[in-house]
C-alpha cells in the first residue's frame, strides 16, 4: 500500500473566524489558488507559490489575459553566497524556512526566510485599479549586512479575445523600459483589439539598478520552450541571469516572450527591514500607467488594502450563520460567499451563471438581479440561449430556457417587484422585449421542443454537458422535463399572485401533462430514466451501461411529481448511491464507450461524469433531502462534500480546503482525487441547501417562510439574513414547543412579515 505523502504533514490553519486560511507547506498536493478582484473587471488568480493568471474581462466579456503561463514570481538572490530563491520557493524550488501563505478574503501574504532575509510578499487588487498591488517587506535577520538583489518577474499575453488566423497577439507587441513609470511598459498594436485596454506595465516603488523586456535575455535561449505556431514561451525554474550570478541585460521584447523583470540592488544591515512597493496592470494608454503606478507604489497602498478588505467584509454581512459546526461555519459563512461572486466574474454562461445568481439573490440581490437580466439578453426570440457568450459558443443544450423561468421566478419572490416583469430586455438577436415575454418564450420553447413521449428533447445535451445522445435527434431529457414541471409551478404562482389567472391556468395543465408523461414514459420500475430514446433508454435496469442516475430522482422529488406509491423507490435507490465521500452522478460507470450516451461514456470508470461523486448533484440531492424533511440526511450529504471533510480530506482530494469542488473522482487510480474548484455551481447550490433547506429560510411573495430540515444533532443554531431591506436575526432551539416568534409576539403561521423597514427583527424557531 502507497503511503499519502501529505498525511503527516499539517498542511494548513484556518482562523477561528474563517477569514484567513494560513497553508503552512508550500507542497501542496496541487495549486492551492485565492482569486483577487474589482468591479471593474481586474482579476488576480494567486496561489501558495504567488504565480497565477492576471486577467481583465470588460462588461462585454472581452478578456485581456495579462500574463502568460501564469507567471507571476518574485527572485531574490545573496550577492554575496550566489544563493538565490523564491519568496513563495517555487518555480526554483529551492527550500525556504519559515515558509506560510495566508489566503485571505482580500489577499494573499506569502513569507518565507532563507540565508539570514526574511521576505513577505502581499498582493492585493484595489477596487479602483485595472492591476494589482504588491508589496515586499525585507528583513536582515542576520548578524552581518546583506547585499541582495530583487527580481519581481511577469510575462506578457495581452491575448483572449477571438481574431482572425495569423492575427496572434504575440505579432502585435513590444515592451520598453520607461523611466517615468519606473517599469516596463508593454505595447499593443493590434488592430482587431475589442477596446484599448491591451497594454500591460510592471512599475516600481524604487530606482531600478537592470531590467529585462525581453524574456530570453533573462532565463537564457535554453529555458525556452517553442510551440506549435512557432512561438516561444519562457521556463522560469532556473534562469539563467539568477544562478550565473549576473544582472539584467536591458533588453526590450518584441514577438517572442515578452515579459518584465526589473532588477533592485540593495545592502540590509543587521536588523534593518526595507519595503519595496510594485504595480502590474493594464491600461488604455502610457499616461494611465505612470498615473497608476505614481500613486499605487506610493504610501497610499495600505489604505487601499483596507478598502479592499472592507469591501468583501461589507459584501457578505448581510448573510451569516452560527451551528454546532464550526468548519461549516468557517466555510458558509465568508468562503462560500466569495467563491459564488468569483463564478460570476469566472463564468459568462447563461446556465452556469443563473445557478449563481439564484444563490447570490439571498445576499446580494441587486447584483443577482443584474446578473439575471444579463442572461436574459443572451437569449434568441425563439427561446433557446448561447450555452457561453465568453467564449460564444450557441451549441444547442435544452435546458437553457428552464433556467430563465426559474431564475426570474426565484427574483420576483426575493424583490417582491411586479414591475421586474415589465423590464425590456434585449435578445441576443436583436430587438427587446419585457422580462415577462422572455419567459414566455422560455416556456414555449420547451413546450414546442417535445418528443414523442410527451417529454423535452434534449438536442446536443441539457444539464450534464457530458451526455450527448448523437445517433437519435428525437431522444428525450428526463431530468429536463422534470425540471420544467419545477419551472411551471412556481411561474403559475408568479402569474397568480400577479393576477394573470388565465395564464397560470394553462401553466398548470401543461405541468400537469409533463408529469403524467415522465410517470408513464420514464418509470422504470424503482427509478426514473435519465434519458428516452427509440434504440435504448438510458439509466434504465435494461441499460448497457449505467443503470441509475442521481439527477432523474432528485429533480423528480423537487418537482413534487413522485406519486406517494413510488417514493420509498426512489429514495431506497438514491440512498444506495451514497459512497465515501459523495453520490456520484450515475452508477455504475461506463466501462466502455457507448454512442448512445456520448463523451461521458469514453472517460474512464470513475472519472468526471462517468461515475464521478459530483458534488453540485450532490448538492441538488441536499435539497431533496430537505424537501421531505430528511435533515439528517441533507446534514451528512453536504458535509461530505465540504472542503476538506472528514471523509475526504485536502490531502487525499488535492483541492483547495476552503472552496468546493466540482468532483470527486471513483477511479481506484486517482480515489477521491479532485479536477477544479472554485468555478463550480457547488458553491451555489450547497449554500442554499444550508441556508434554504437545512434552516429552510425562503423568500415568498409576502414575505420570509421559516420551514426548516433540522437534523436531531443539533440543538440550536442561529442565522442572520437581510430581506428587502431588513435584517432578521433567527434563532433556532430545541425547547420542545414548535412554535416562531417575532420581536417577542408568536406567530400563528410560518411566515414572517415583509418588514421594509431597515431595522433588526429577532426571531426565535422553536423545535
Amino acid at each position: 500500500m502507497k503511503t499519502d505523502p501529505y498525511c503527516e504533514k499539517k498542511l494548513y490553519e484556518m482562523s477561528e473566524d474563517g477569514r484567513s486560511c494560513v497553508i503552512l507547506d508550500p507542497r501542496t498536493p496541487r495549486y492551492w489558488y485565492n482569486y483577487l478582484w474589482n468591479d471593474l473587471g481586474y482579476c488576480a488568480q494567486v496561489s501558495q507559490t504567488g504565480h497565477g493568471r492576471s486577467y481583465y474581462i470588460n462588461e462585454k466579456a472581452d478578456m485581456c489575459m495579462l500574463n502568460r503561463d501564469s507567471a507571476r514570481y518574485i527572485y531574490l538572490r545573496d550577492e554575496q553566497s550566489g544563493c538565490a530563491w523564491n519568496v513563495g520557493c517555487g518555480p526554483m524550488n529551492e527550500q525556504v524556512l519559515e515558509y506560510s501563505c495566508t489566503h485571505s478574503l482580500g489577499c494573499t501574504r506569502i513569507r518565507s526566510e532563507k540565508d539570514g532575509v526574511l521576505a513577505q510578499w502581499q498582493i492585493f487588487v484595489p477596487t479602483d485599479l485595472y492591476g494589482e498591488c504588491w508589496s515586499l517587506r525585507l528583513e536582515n535577520k542576520g548578524a552581518s549586512p546583506k547585499m541582495l538583489s530583487v527580481f519581481p518577474l511577469v510575462s506578457f499575453s495581452l491575448d483572449g479575445f477571438s481574431h482572425p488566423r495569423y492575427y496572434e497577439m504575440y505579432r502585435s507587441i513590444e515592451t520598453d523600459f520607461d523611466e517615468e513609470l519606473g517599469g516596463i511598459y508593454c505595447r499593443s498594436a493590434h488592430p482587431f483589439a475589442p477596446h484599448k485596454r491591451y497594454n500591460g506595465y510592471l512599475a516600481s516603488s524604487e530606482p531600478v539598478f537592470a531590467w529585462d523586456g525581453d524574456l530570453t535575455a533573462f532565463c537564457g535561449s535554453l529555458s525556452t520552450r517553442t510551440e506549435p505556431d512557432a512561438s516561444s514561451t519562457a521556463l522560469y525554474q532556473r534562469p539563467l541571469r539568477i544562478v550565473e550570478g549576473e544582472n539584467c541585460t536591458g533588453s526590450d521584447g518584441a514577438l517572442f516572450i515578452p515579459g518584465a523583470v526589473l532588477q533592485h540592488k540593495l545592502t540590509l544591515l543587521p536588523g534593518e527591514s526595507k519595503e519595496l512597493r510594485f504595480v502590474f496592470g493594464v491600461a488604455q494608454s502610457r499616461e494611465e500607467a505612470r498615473q497608476c503606478a505614481a500613486y499605487y507604489t506610493g504610501e497610499g497602498q495600505a489604505e487601499e488594502l483596507k478598502k479592499a478588505e472592507e469591501l468583501y467584509l461589507e459584501k457578505y454581512a448581510s448573510l451569516s450563520v452560527q451551528t454546532p459546526d464550526l468548519r461549516l461555519n468557517q466555510v458558509m459563512n465568508l468562503w462560500v460567499k466569495k467563491q459564488i461572486d468569483f463564478c460570476i466574474v469566472g463564468k459568462k454562461g447563461v446556465r452556469d451563471n443563473l445557478q449563481i445568481a439564484a444563490a447570490l439573490l439571498s445576499y446580494r440581490p441587486d447584483k443577482a438581479k443584474e446578473e439575471i437580466l444579463e442572461c436574459l439578453r443572451h437569449q434568441f426570440r425563439a427561446g433557446h440561449t448561447v450555452l457561453t457568450w465568453y467564449p460564444y459558443d450557441d451549441t444547442h443544450y435544452s435546458d437553457q430556457p428552464f433556467w430563465i423561468i426559474w431564475a426570474v421566478c426565484r427574483l420576483i419572490k426575493e424583490t417582491g417587484e411586479r414591475e421586474i416583469l415589465d423590464t425590456a430586455v434585449e435578445w441576443q438577436d436583436g430587438g427587446e422585449a419585457s422580462v415577462l415575454d422572455h419567459v414566455k418564450a422560455a416556456v414555449n420553447r420547451l413546450l414546442e421542443d417535445c418528443g414523442r413521449s410527451g417529454l423535452c428533447r434534449i438536442f446536443f445535451a441539457d444539464w450534464n454537458d457530458a451526455l450527448n445522445i448523437p445517433p437519435e435527434e428525437e431522444a428525450e431529457s428526463v431530468m429536463l422535463s422534470e425540471q420544467f414541471c419545477l419551472a411551471l409551478r412556481e411561474l403559475k404562482a408568479v402569474m397568480e399572485w400577479t393576477g394573470d389567472h388565465e395564464y397560470a391556468r394553462f401553466l398548470e395543465e401543461k405541468r400537469r401533462e409533463m408529469a403524467e408523461n415522465i410517470n408513464r414514459a420514464a418509470w422504470d420500475g424503482s427509478w426514473y430514466c435519465r434519458a428516452l430514446a427509440v434504440t435504448e433508454n438510458i439509466g434504465s435496469k435494461n441499460s448497457k451501461g449505467s443503470k441509475v442516475y442521481l439527477n432523474a430522482q432528485t429533480w423528480a422529488v423537487l418537482a413534487d411529481i413522485v406519486p406517494e406509491d413510488r417514493l420509498a423507490d426512489v429514495l431506497h435507490t438514491v440512498d444506495g448511491l451514497e459512497r465515501d465521500f459523495g453520490f456520484p452522478l450515475n452508477d455504475p460507470p461506463y466501462m466502455t464507450y457507448d454512442p448512445m450516451a456520448g463523451r461521458m461514456s469514453g472517460m474512464l470508470p470513475g472519472l468526471f461524469e462517468n461515475g464521478g461523486v459530483y458534488c453540485h448533484a450532490s448538492a441538488f440531492k441536499i435539497l431533496m433531502d430537505c424537501h421531505l424533511g430528511r435533515g439528517e440526511e441533507a446534514l451528512r450529504t453536504l458535509r461530505k462534500i465540504m472542503p476538506d471533510s472528514e471523509w475526504n480530506p485536502s490531502t487525499q482530494s488535492g483541492a483547495e480546503p476552503y472552496v468546493f469542488t466540482n468532483c470527486y473522482s471513483t477511479h481506484p487510480k486517482y480515489y477521491g482525487r479532485s479536477y477544479q474548484s472554485w468555478t463550480t455551481g457547488t458553491s451555489a447550490w450547497s449554500m442554499r441547501g444550508l441556508y434554504e433547506g437545512i434552516l429552510g429560510i425562503r423568500s415568498e411573495f409576502e414575505g420570509l417562510r421559516i420551514t426548516p430540515a433540522f437534523p436531531q444533532e443539533w440543538d440550536h443554531a442561529e442565522a442572520v439574513r437581510r430581506f428587502r431591506g431588513a435584517d432578521y436575526r433567527i434563532q433556532y432551539r430545541r425547547t420542545g414547543t414548535p412554535g416562531i416568534t417575532v420581536d417577542g409576539k408568536r406567530l400563528e403561521k410560518d411566515l414572517l412579515p415583509d418588514f421594509r423597514d431597515g431595522k433588526m427583527h429577532f426571531v426565535e424557531v422553536g423545535l
